[in-house]
């Protein structure tokens, strides 16, 4: 029986398909089992195969890299992948990672790290746990010859002939104890070398061979020197050493010309070499937190031209610049000062003046400074450009007068002082927006203000005090009542006029040769004096004003052999003095109708005063530690000011002197009459004190 064939034929390959073409037609499938066909020509299929080959792959290849091409010109997607928690973890609770923080953390292989630091140049191996570098990181750019392969055909991207240099090397965050001394011979680029937060007690000399390096971190240490090879690294810009165990800063600093940040912070240092006056790209120096009793001598730091923030917080410095022999230091890229919390009492030693043209925060806190030695006004004058200033914590009893000329400033801290008086002229400070005064023994405290309204009511009364000033000066030319005590003969007859300015000239005495022409008026404000000088006798009957403001005056004779017979008015305000004298002399001061002793250290005041001025009409003791008051040393009195004293209780006679207008008695201690009376003003108080009497 003949076999039936199939319907369905196969589908043609290529090897049938070249038969076809090359070879005769198909047998009948009797011939075929009985007879073997002739294999085609082996020249011509081979031929015929090996074009088919390459043509097939040279489509293939063309559209691969039309692929490639297509894939690299779309714009890569860079938003994070968000990790979707099962069931299982949102519920569940893990002490040593509670927010799942380290399951997100890339946990890289190190081949494949090194693999991409070979193309980046940048390789970090921080936080690993590691005791030091593996020898994997030191080999990374060696290569076996007889492994190399060729391929121009490689799509990947560290094939040895696109390697890169490494420039950026971070191990920061581990347990690394020793740096081997292959990192001078195989990693010559490096430009960047942080070992921050590691256990290295010293670096190897071949560190000295990295001649690129510019950044140098290592940080939270334990090197208790810095390591010679450091001064061999002439590019270095930017040097971290904070958080070791130093003693001190070599002479080799100097070496580092080209160093612009420098950080030694929260070290034991105690000295400073000379050289690091000679680093003159520095532009930012931090010192905090270290034992520095003191600083090289400031003519040595003159070439700190860069220099644009200095950070000495937390020192055992008792004077910033020290020994300015005179001279002038400039500081002129200066913005930031930072000396809280040293043991300063004097701020420039000697009598040179640093300037500080840029300086926009000065930071003295918590310190020992005060108005006698500060030399806070040295420092000031040549510092325009103040906006912040931080007083506070330091042993000032009253606001420096250098503040008052900076007109820039924005924010003053005094607090935690011994300020009695906030002064009024700090409202001229026209762009002062933060004043904090909190800690100090002020007698009238501002309760209940804003910042805004405090700062208004110091503008306030500082143009009431300056109208009260001109009415006082007119009143003090008009003809007086008759005193009640006879006076002394007139003084002869000599025309005075002009006015006699020797202020702010640090004098301790005047000689007589400084005083000229014959003047009313005498200005000896800011200066140094101890006592009145006696040279003032020669113009004892021609004084009509005479200002000792800010001086250092102990006491105030009231009777003396010498009588200022034309003394109107005397201002001994910011002084010193602890009493007024009273003896068996002349009466020195007769025509004395206005005495100013604001601000001193007066405890009392004679119960007889009238009988020593007996033309007294303003009396001002503002800010002294007067704690009882009598009727008697009012008398006669038309102005009194007694506020911030320590007046525990206030005599109800007071109320019938009849020639009081006006009473100030804000900042005591008594408790009647109550603050809301004294708030009225003059006649609610005497009012007062008059019904206590029953009158």
């Amino acid at each position: 029986m003949q076999k039936r064939s199939s319907t369905i034929q196969p589908r043609p390959t290529k090897a049938s398909m070249l038969r076809q073409q090359g070879g005769p037609l198909s047998r009948p499938a009797s011939a075929a089992s009985t007879t073997t066909p002739a294999p085609p020509k082996k020249t011509a299929s081979k031929a015929q195969a090996s074009e088919g080959i390459r043509a097939f792959m040279a489509t293939q290849r063309a559209v691969a890299a039309q692929r490639k091409k297509t894939t690299a010109n779309e714009p890569k997607d860079e938003r994070p992948k968000i990790r979707v928690m099962t069931g299982a973890e949102r519920y569940s609770y893990n002490d040593s990672d509670p927010f799942a923080q380290e399951q997100q953390k890339p946990n890289l292989k190190l081949q494949t790290l090194i693999r991409q630091a070979k193309s980046s140049g940048k390789l970090n191996i921080s936080n690993r746990d590691l005791d030091r570098v593996p020898d994997e990181v030191w080999s990374m750019y060696h290569v076996d010859p007889n492994k190399i392969v060729v391929d121009f055909s490689s799509a990947s991207d560290d094939a040895w002939y696109d390697q890169n240099e490494l420039t950026k090397f971070i191990a920061a965050d581990n347990n690394i104890s020793e740096i081997d001394e292959r990192i001078g011979q195989e990693f010559g680029a490096l430009t960047t070398l942080d070992f921050r937060n590691n256990r290295l007690e010293a670096l190897p000399n071949s560190l000295s061979q990295l001649q690129q390096l510019t950044v140098l971190h290592l940080s939270h240490n334990q090197l208790s020197v810095i390591p010679p090879p450091i001064f061999e690294l002439s590019k270095l810009r930017d040097l971290d050493l904070s958080h070791n165990q130093l003693k001190s800063v070599p002479q080799e600093i100097e070496r580092l010309s080209h160093l612009e940040i420098l950080n030694l912070n929260d070290n034991g240092l105690t000295r400073l070499a000379d050289g690091i006056g000679q680093l003159a790209k520095l532009r930012k120096l931090y010192l905090n937190q270290n034992s520095l009793v003191e600083l090289p001598v400031a003519h040595l730091l003159a070439n700190w031209k860069r220099l644009d923030e200095l950070h000495l917080f937390k020192n055992q410095l008792r004077v910033l610049f020290r020994d300015t022999l005179n001279e002038n230091v400039s500081w002129p890229s200066l913005t930031r000062l930072d000396v809280r919390q040293n043991s300063l009492t004097q701020i420039i030693e000697g009598e040179g003046q640093v300037s500080l043209p840029k300086l926009k925060e000065l930071l003295l806190a918590y310190n020992q400074l005060s108005q006698e030695n500060a030399g806070l006004e040295l420092v000031v004058d040549q510092a325009p450009a103040i906006q912040t200033l931080d007083l506070s914590s330091n042993l000032f009893s009253e606001i420096p007068d250098a503040v008052l000329n900076l007109e820039e400033l924005q924010r003053l801290d005094v607090s935690s002082n011994h300020l009695r008086l906030l002064r009024p002229d700090l409202g001229k400070l026209q762009h002062l927006a933060v004043l904090s005064w909190e800690g100090n023994p002020l007698r009238s405290a501002p309760r209940n203000v804003s910042m805004a309204e405090l700062i208004e009511s110091l503008r306030s009364k500082m143009t009431l005090q300056g109208d009260t000033e001109e009415e006082n000066k007119e009143s003090s030319s008009a003809p007086l009542s008759p005193p009640p005590r006879p006076v002394l003969p007139p003084a002869p007859d000599s025309r005075a006029s002009g006015t006699l300015d020797l202020s702010q000239q640090k004098l301790t005495d005047v000689d007589p040769e400084m005083l000229t022409g014959n003047p009313a008026t005498l200005q000896l404000h800011h200066n140094a004096l101890e006592e009145i000088p006696q040279s003032l006798n020669f113009f004892a009957a021609t004084l009509v004003h005479v200002n000792l403001d800010h001086n250092r005056l102990k006491s105030l004779s009231l009777t003396s052999s010498t009588v200022f017979q034309s003394l109107k008015t005397l201002s001994l305000s910011n002084n010193r003095i602890a009493e007024l004298v009273v003896g068996d002399g002349s009466i020195a001061f007769p025509q004395l109708v206005e005495l100013n002793v604001n601000i001193n250290a007066l405890t009392s005041l004679p119960e007889n005063l009238s009988e020593y001025l007996p033309s007294l009409r303003t009396l001002k003791v503002n800010t002294n530690r007067i704690d009882k008051i009598h009727p008697t040393t009012l008398q006669n009195l038309q102005v009194i000011d007694l506020g911030n004293n320590d007046i525990a209780f206030l005599p109800p006679e007071i109320g019938q002197i009849g020639t009081i207008r006006e009473l100030i008695l804000y900042g005591n201690r008594f408790r009647i009459p109550r603050p809301a009376v004294l708030d009225q003003g003059t006649g609610a108080v005497l009012e007062f004190l008059r019904r206590r009497l029953g009158s």
